[in-house]
Parts: C-alpha cells; sequence; structure tokens
C-alpha cells in the first residue's frame, strides 16, 4: 500500500511538474527573451529602413511622418505588454524630434524681414521731398534773379536775412506835438512847409498816426538788429521835437545804406487802402530809387498780402528832398481813414508781417 501511494504521489508530482513546464515554456514564449531577442534585432533593420525613410519623408513632405510613427506604436502595443512598450517606444520616439526640428524649421516662413525693404523705401520716399525746398519758395524772390539763394527760417516763423554790415536808418514819422515853424522844402528851393505835421488817426482805432509809426519802428529795429543790422532811430518816443530836414541829416551824417520814413496814410474815401512808397526824383539815386521803391513795396505786398499801390517819384516831400546822397523811402503803410487797415496797423501779427517785408527789402538793397 505505501508503495502504491508512492507512485501516486509521483505521478502526482510528475504531472504538477510537467504542467508547470509547460506553462513556463508558454510564458517564456510569449514574455520571455525569446520575445526581446526577437524584437531587438527585427525592429534594428526595421528602424534603420524606418528612419531612413522617415528621413526621405521628412525632407519631401513632414505631415506624413507624424502619420506613420502613431502605426509603429499601435503594431508595438498590440504585441508587447506594457513594460516593453514603455521601453521601446522612448528610443523610437526620437522621430517626434524630427517633427520638432521640421516644426523649427517652418518658422523660417517668418523671413517676413523681407518686407522691411518695402518700409524702408517707404521711409526712403519721403526723403527725396527735402522740407528745405519749400524755403526758397517762402522766401520772396520777384525782381531780381541776381540775388543769391534765400536764407534759412528764424526759429520764430519768421524769415531770416544777414544784414550784417548795413546801417539803417527809421524814422518814425510825426510826433506827438507837431510844429508848424517853416523850413525849407529842399535844398534848391525857396519854399517852405511845417517842420513836423501832426499826422492823422484811426477811424476805428482812434489811435494816432504818430504813436503806431513809433510802435512798428521799434518792432522793426529789434528784428532788423537781430539779422545784424546797424540800426538808428531818428526818434525812440513821442515827446520830441525834431523837423524833418534834422531827420534827413540823421541819415545823411550816418552814411545809411537804407534811410525809412515810416507813416500812415488818409483819404477822404473810406474804401481807399493800401500800400504806398514815395521816394525823391532828384540826387544821387535818381535813376534807381523807383526801382528800387518798386522792390519796397513788392516786399510789403507779399509778406501783408495787402495791395501796393506803386511807387510816385516826386520833389513834395522835404525828409526825402535833403537827403538825396542816400536811398531814401517814404513807406505809406496803410490807411488810417480805412476801418481794415487802421485795425491791421496796430495788430502786433501785421506788424510783424511790415517788418519781415522791410528786413526782405534791406536783404535786397544789400545784395544790389
Amino acid at each position: 500500500m505505501s508503495r502504491k501511494k508512492n507512485k501516486r504521489l509521483t505521478l502526482i508530482l510528475l504531472a504538477v511538474t510537467a504542467l508547470l513546464v509547460v506553462t513556463a515554456i508558454g510564458l517564456a514564449f510569449t514574455i520571455g527573451p525569446w520575445k526581446t531577442l526577437k524584437k531587438s534585432t527585427k525592429p534594428g533593420k526595421n528602424a534603420s529602413k524606418v528612419t531612413t525613410a522617415q528621413k526621405e519623408k521628412d525632407t519631401s513632405d513632414p505631415d506624413e511622418t507624424t502619420e506613420e510613427q502613431p502605426s509603429i506604436t499601435a503594431t508595438e502595443h498590440a504585441v508587447t505588454s506594457e513594460e516593453s512598450t514603455e521601453d521601446t517606444t522612448e528610443p523610437e520616439s526620437t522621430p517626434e524630434s524630427s517633427e520638432e526640428t521640421t516644426t523649427e524649421t517652418t518658422p523660417e516662413p517668418t523671413a517676413t524681414p523681407e518686407p522691411t525693404p518695402e518700409e524702408t523705401t517707404a521711409e526712403t520716399t519721403p526723403e527725396p521731398t527735402p522740407e528745405p525746398t519749400p524755403e526758397p519758395t517762402a522766401t520772396p524772390v520777384p525782381e531780381t534773379s541776381a540775388e543769391p539763394d534765400p536764407p534759412k527760417s528764424n526759429p520764430g516763423s519768421s524769415e531770416y536775412y544777414d544784414l550784417s554790415g548795413m546801417v539803417i536808418v527809421i524814422d518814425p514819422g510825426h510826433q506827438a506835438h507837431a510844429n508848424s515853424d517853416q523850413e525849407p522844402v529842399a535844398p534848391w528851393s525857396d519854399e517852405t512847409k511845417a517842420k513836423v505835421s501832426a499826422g492823422t488817426s484811426g477811424v476805428a482805432t482812434g489811435r494816432p498816426e504818430y504813436a503806431v509809426t513809433l510802435e512798428i519802428g521799434l518792432r522793426m529795429r529789434d528784428i532788423l538788429e537781430s539779422m545784424g543790422a546797424t540800426v538808428i532811430m531818428t526818434r525812440t518816443s513821442n515827446d520830441v521835437d525834431i523837423s524833418n530836414i534834422e531827420r534827413a541829416q540823421i541819415a545823411v551824417d550816418n552814411n545809411a545804406d537804407v534811410f525809412l520814413r515810416l507813416h500812415c496814410d488818409a483819404s477822404d474815401s473810406s474804401s481807399a487802402r493800401g500800400i504806398g512808397v514815395f521816394v525823391c526824383s532828384r540826387g544821387d539815386y535818381a535813376d534807381s530809387q523807383v526801382t528800387w521803391g518798386n522792390w519796397l513795396g513788392n516786399c510789403l505786398e507779399e509778406s501783408t498780402g495787402s495791395h501796393y499801390r506803386g511807387c510816385d517819384a516826386s520833389t513834395r516831400y522835404s525828409g526825402l528832398n535833403w537827403c538825396t546822397s542816400v536811398p531814401s523811402f517814404l513807406l505809406e503803410m496803410g490807411f488810417m481813414s480805412n476801418s481794415d487797415d487802421d485795425w491791421l496797423l496796430s495788430d502786433p501779427d501785421y506788424q510783424q508781417k511790415i517788418c519781415q517785408g522791410v528786413a526782405h527789402f534791406c536783404y535786397k538793397m544789400k545784395q544790389r
């Protein structure tokens, strides 16, 4: 009986052992080294093929490489366990870096800096339109083609003219109190007239002519001096007593390049307005005085926009007749009998324009 039991136990053990062996063999074929060896050899070949193929495809179409990768990982999922897929997919995930390189390559279209030449051309186009060119047009260059290039603009938006070396005598017409004493009209005449008349006054502002002429004269002095001229005033206040001959003598004594007498006009017609220039028809510059007088009138017309009525040459004015050895001009800046002109003559902006016109005229006289 004991032997039979031993045989049965032996058989059972053999059966169990055989079962274990079969089970071990089965497991060996499924998860053992056979599979890993098989996979390690085959994917090596395939991997080289795949990588070369992928490289070819990467160069041709990057989108196809992204589609093939999931198919590789899917087959490995079906055949291997989760642990083996983790090991195998990690090395094979390297193609993903090729996708990253392709995506990094795709930014190459960011060669959009190429439009920058358009921007540079757009920026370059305004350059050919230099803004210095309007400056010559802004400076009036009517009658004298021989004039040098016009000067540059001053910071105060008005034109700057180089008047260095010039001596300019400014005579603001009239004074606070008229002097009816008589003096000769001209060195060559026995005719006499009042030394200084009272002048006129504004129909709109009520301001006297002597106050307006002095206001403009002082402003003109400052502007001309800022441009380098030496400016001499016949008077700097209203409370003076200086005859017309005495005023002319100041210009002669200083050998003035320009003697400018500032006046405001008046008329019986309230519609009369505009700028007038008067010169002496005799003297050293008799042949040129009208031409220069037109320069003055045209410069004033261009700077102020007021109408220039022309230049009149005569021997009516004692302040001009006694000053024929220097270029002398009597400037009627506007009609105080006209309300529009009257308001303008007291307007600082308009006064500035008058001074700018005179500055331009003096510059032309310097270049004559």
